[in-house]
C-alpha cells in the first residue's frame, strides 16, 4: 500500500518523461535493427561493382556474331573480321589429327637398319685393338700391312662386282688414287710419329676415346643403308681419323704409325662404300658381314681386355636387338598432334596481287629520267 501511495504521489511528468524516453528508445532501436539487417548486404556501390563483370561478359557475348549469322569466321590474317583475335568457332577441335605423318615401325626392319651401327662399332673397336697388339708385340707392322692390302683388294673387288664400278670410276684412276693415298700416308708417317711425343699417354687415350664416341654419334648410317646417295659425315670422318692419328703417334716405329693410319683410312673412309654395295645386293650377305665384323672385333679385343671384349659383345646385342624393340614399343606412346593451331600459311588473294605490267611501269616511273618520255622508255624495259 505504501508503494502504491508513493507511486500515486509521483508527479505525472516523471511518467511522461519515462514514456517519452521509452518511445525514443524504441524509435532509436528501429534504425539499429534496420542497420543490423542491412549489415548482411553490400552497399549499393559494391553491388553495382559486382554486377559490372556480368554485364561486361553479357555485352561481349552480345557483340559476338551468333552461330549461323551472316559473318563467318575464317582462319586468315589478311581479312578484317568482326571477331576478337583469340576467337575460335565450335569446329576448332574437329580438325585434330594425331600421328598423321609418323611412320609405323616394325621390329625386324628396325633390326636390319641397326646393323649399320653394329658395323661401325666393330670398325671402331678393331681400330682401337690393333694398336694394342702392336704395342704388346703380338703382331708386327708387316702383318698389319698385309692385312690392309687384303682388305683393300676385297673392298675394290666388292665395289667392282656388286656395284658395277670401281672406286674412282676406272681401273687406272683407282690405282692412281691408291698410290697417292699410300704415298701420302707414308710420307707423313715421320711427322705423325712424333706428333704426340710431348703429350702424356692418359691425355691421348682420353682424347681418342672422346673422338671415337663423337664419330659414332655423328656417323652417316643412312649411307650404308642406301637411304642417301652421298656420304655426308665429314665431321664424323675427321674425328675418326684424328683419333687414329693420336693413337698412331704412340707407336714405337714409323712403320707401325703408317700401318695404323692406313688401317683407319680403310675402315672409316673406304669400307662404307663396300658395305653399302653388299647391303643393296643381298640382305643375308649383309647380315653375315655384320656378324663377321662383330666377331672379328670381339676376337681382336679379347687378348688385350677380356672384360672389354665381353662389354663390347653385350653392347652389340643391346644395339642390334634390344634398342629396336624399345623403339617399336615406345612408338605406342607417341602422340604427335596437328590441327588448326599450326603455323598459318601465308595466302594472298589473287585480286590483291599487283599486275606485272603495272609493277614494271611503276618501277620505271619511279626511276629518275626513265619513263615514257625519257631516253629509255618503259617500252624498252
Amino acid at each position: 500500500m505504501a508503494r502504491l501511495r508513493s507511486r500515486r504521489g509521483r508527479p505525472a511528468g516523471a511518467f511522461d518523461s519515462a514514456a517519452d524516453s521509452g518511445g525514443n528508445g524504441a524509435a532509436q532501436s528501429e534504425p539499429l535493427r534496420s542497420g543490423t539487417a542491412a549489415a548482411g548486404q553490400d552497399p549499393p556501390s559494391q553491388q553495382q561493382g559486382r554486377a559490372n563483370p556480368v554485364a561486361a561478359i553479357a555485352a561481349a557475348a552480345d557483340s559476338l556474331p551468333a552461330e549461323g549469322s551472316a559473318p563467318r569466321w575464317e582462319k586468315v590474317l589478311w581479312k578484317r573480321q568482326p571477331f576478337p583475335d583469340n576467337y575460335v568457332d565450335h569446329t576448332f577441335l574437329q580438325h585434330l589429327v594425331v600421328n598423321d605423318a609418323v611412320p609405323r615401325r616394325r621390329y625386324w626392319p628396325v633390326v636390319l637398319a641397326s646393323t649399320a651401327v653394329t658395323q661401325q662399332m666393330s670398325c671402331v673397336v678393331a681400330a682401337a685393338a690393333v694398336p694394342l697388339h702392336l704395342h704388346a708385340g703380338r703382331a708386327g707392322p708387316m702383318q698389319l700391312l698385309a692385312a690392309c692390302g687384303v682388305l683393300l683388294l676385297l673392298g675394290y673387288t666388292t665395289c667392282a662386282v656388286l656395284g658395277g664400278q670401281l672406286l674412282g670410276g676406272s681401273m687406272a684412276r683407282g690405282v692412281r688414287q691408291c698410290v697417292l693415298l699410300l704415298g701420302g700416308v707414308y710420307g707423313l708417317a715421320p711427322l705423325l710419329h712424333s706428333l704426340t711425343a710431348t703429350v702424356s699417354t692418359d691425355s691421348v687415350v682420353a682424347l681418342a676415346a672422346g673422338l671415337a664416341a663423337a664419330h659414332l654419334g655423328l656417323c652417316d648410317y643412312s649411307f650404308v643403308n642406301s637411304v642417301t646417295d652421298k656420304m655426308t659425315g665429314a665431321l664424323s670422318l675427321a674425328a675418326a681419323v684424328l683419333a687414329a692419328v693420336l693413337v698412331a703417334g704412340r707407336m714405337r716405329t714409323e712403320l707401325e704409325t703408317f700401318a695404323v693410319v692406313l688401317l683407319a683410312l680403310e675402315l672409316f673412309l673406304l669400307s662404307p662404300y663396300a658395305r653399302r654395295h653388299v647391303r643393296r645386293a643381298s640382305v643375308p650377305a649383309h647380315l653375315l658381314l655384320t656378324a663377321a665384323m662383330a666377331a672379328a672385333a670381339t676376337a681382336l679385343l679379347f687378348p688385350a681386355s677380356p672384360a672389354g671384349s665381353g662389354a663390347f659383345a653385350g653392347s652389340v646385342l643391346v644395339v642390334t636387338l634390344v634398342c629396336p624393340a624399345a623403339l617399336v614399343r615406345g612408338q605406342v606412346f607417341k602422340a604427335k598432334i596437328s590441327g588448326p593451331w599450326d603455323e598459318a600459311a601465308p595466302h594472298i588473294p589473287r585480286e590483291l596481287m599487283p599486275r606485272k605490267a603495272e609493277a614494271v611501269g611503276g618501277a620505271a616511273a619511279a626511276l629518275p629520267g626513265v619513263g615514257a618520255s625519257g631516253p629509255m622508255g618503259a617500252a624498252r624495259l
